[in-house]
């Protein structure tokens, strides 16, 4: 899983990264990286952006999340988010060969992943025509809906009856709670 984010400048320009080591190799990308254990996805975009960028940001609202599957060695879940930057010494890192914030026209031009090009393009920094979404790249929207996981069961007139192993029984049952951790590669 990880985190990333998307830094405009005053003029409303967009800071990309020129990759500097495959898969992608020259072409322009968004900074992030990898969320570390007990790392939040704020503070992991943080840390990405000023270990990729030399900046310092504030991590502002969560933009949207993409899923990447490309059998059989890729699945991946990135999280973008807004940022601003508050401080640092723009400088390339390993990862980047090169740093720059682009115009909205000036994207249009940039050889980027499709990944990319879709993310700007939701956020509006690329016209929608240009963009190609890649049939493995999926856009997750979570909806949450309750569900009755209960053996409940209906009678001919749709109303709920108590299963057979339920009726005499009438204790107060408490809601449960999972506290499962998430467990992420390191």
């Amino acid at each position: 899983m990880g985190s990333a984010l998307l830094v405009r400048d005053e003029a409303n320009r967009i800071l990309l990264g020129k990759r500097n080591k495959d898969p992608q190799r020259g072409s322009w990308v968004i900074p992030g990286g990898k969320i570390h254990a007990f790392e939040s996805i704020g503070e992991a975009a943080a840390r990405e952006f000023r270990e990729e960028t030399g900046l310092q940001v504030e991590v502002q609202s969560q933009f949207r999340v993409y899923e990447i599957i490309n059998p059989p060695d890729e699945h991946r879940i990135v999280i973008y988010s807004w940022g601003k930057v508050v401080g640092g010494k723009a400088r390339a890192s390993d990862d980047l060969s090169e740093l720059a914030f682009f115009s909205s026209k000036e994207l249009s031009d940039l050889q980027t992943s499709p990944l990319v090009r879709k993310v700007l393009t939701d956020a509006g920094l690329v016209g929608r025509c240009v963009a190609q979404q890649s049939s493995n790249e999926v856009q997750l929207n979570f909806v949450f809906l309750p569900v009755l996981l209960h053996s409940a069961k209906t009678n001919p007139g749709g109303k709920l009856r108590r299963s057979q192993n339920t009726r005499g029984s009438r204790r107060q049952r408490m809601p449960r709670v999972d506290n499962a951790p998430l467990l992420f590669d390191s």
